[in-house]
C-alpha cells in the first residue's frame, strides 16, 4: 500500500493529522465546545500543514492496510496523552468552582450551557472562563503548539509506548487536580466551615431561629466575598501551575520517547 512516495507522504500527513486532531479533542481552547466541529477539523488541518515538511517518512512505515491502521491508533494514543495533560489545570480550575457551588448551595440554580449542551453550575461555569482567559494571556496555547512540535521530534509517527515512569506521571497529575482544585477554593471553603459551625452552635443556643433558611443566603453572600478577596491568589496559582503543566507536558513526551533514541 504504502511503497509509492505519494502514498507514503499521504500515510505521512494522515499519521500526523490523527495526533494532532486526538490532542485537540481534550486541549484547552482547541478542545473547547464553544469551538464547531468543522473549525476544530480545519485547525487541525492547518497545523498539521505547518508541520508536514519538518516531518520524516519513519523508516518502519506500514505497506499493509492493517498495520497502518495500527500506526493510526498508536497516534491517537499519543495524542491523547498531551490532549489530556494539557488539560489537567483548566479541570482542577473547573474542580474547584464545583466544590464552591456544592458548599454555598449554588448547584440548584445550575444554568444551561449550549455549548456543552447541559446545565453547569455558576462558579464552575466563572472559574473555567477565568482559566481559559488567563490560558491565553500567559500563551499556553503557542506554548501548546511548541510542545506538538517537539512531539514530533521525539516521538516517530509510528509509535507509542505506555512506560511504568509515564502511567505513574498520569497518575500523580490526576491526583494533583484534586489538590489544585481544593487549593483554589480553600479560602471560601474555609471561610463556610467556620460559617456552618457558628451557626450550628446558633442553632443551639436559640433553637426557635429558623437556621436552615438563613444559612443560604449567608453561605452565599460569605462564599462570594471570600471568592473575590481570594481571585489574585487565584490567578497566581493558575499561573504558577500552566507553567509547571508545560514541563509536565515536556515530561510525559520524553516518556514515550523510543529506548535507545
Amino acid at each position: 500500500m504504502m511503497s509509492d512516495p505519494a502514498l507514503q507522504l499521504l500515510g505521512v500527513g494522515l499519521l500526523a493529522f490523527t495526533r494532532i486532531a486526538l490532542i485537540f479533542v481534550q486541549a484547552p481552547i482547541f478542545g473547547s465546545n464553544h469551538i464547531p466541529n468543522p473549525i476544530l477539523v480545519g485547525c487541525a488541518v492547518a497545523v498539521t500543514a505547518s508541520m508536514f515538511p519538518h516531518l520524516p517518512i519513519p523508516a518502519d512505515m506500514p505497506v499493509d492496510l492493517f498495520p497502518f491502521f495500527g500506526a493510526l491508533l498508536t497516534q491517537a494514543c499519543v495524542g491523547l496523552v498531551i490532549g489530556f495533560v494539557s488539560f489537567i489545570i483548566i479541570a482542577a480550575a473547573q474542580f474547584g468552582g464545583e466544590l464552591l457551588d456544592i458548599q454555598m448551595g449554588l448547584s440548584s440554580a445550575a444554568s444551561f450551557d449550549p455549548a456543552s449542551h447541559g446545565a453547569i453550575n455558576l462558579l464552575r461555569k466563572v472559574l473555567f472562563y477565568t482559566s481559559m482567559n488567563l490560558y491565553l494571556i500567559v500563551g499556553g496555547h503557542h506554548q501548546l503548539l511548541a510542545a506538538i512540535y517537539k512531539s514530533y521530534e521525539v516521538i516517530p509517527l509510528t509509535y507509542f509506548s505506555m512506560s511504568g515512569d509515564l502511567a505513574m506521571q498520569l497518575l500523580r497529575l490526576s491526583s494533583d487536580l484534586l489538590v489544585i482544585g481544593t487549593q483554589i477554593a480553600a479560602p471560601a471553603l474555609a471561610a463556610l466551615f467556620i460559617a456552618q459551625c457558628a451557626l450550628g452552635l446558633l442553632a443551639r443556643v436559640a433553637p426557635q431561629m429558623n437556621i436552615f433558611m438563613l444559612s443560604f443566603p449567608l453561605n452565599i453572600a460569605i462564599g462570594l466575598i471570600l471568592l473575590r478577596l481570594s481571585y489574585p491568589l487565584i490567578m497566581r496559582v493558575l499561573g504558577l501551575q500552566f507553567e509547571l503543566s508545560l514541563e509536565s507536558l515536556l515530561q510525559c513526551i520524553e516518556m514515550m520517547m523510543p529506548l535507545g533514541r
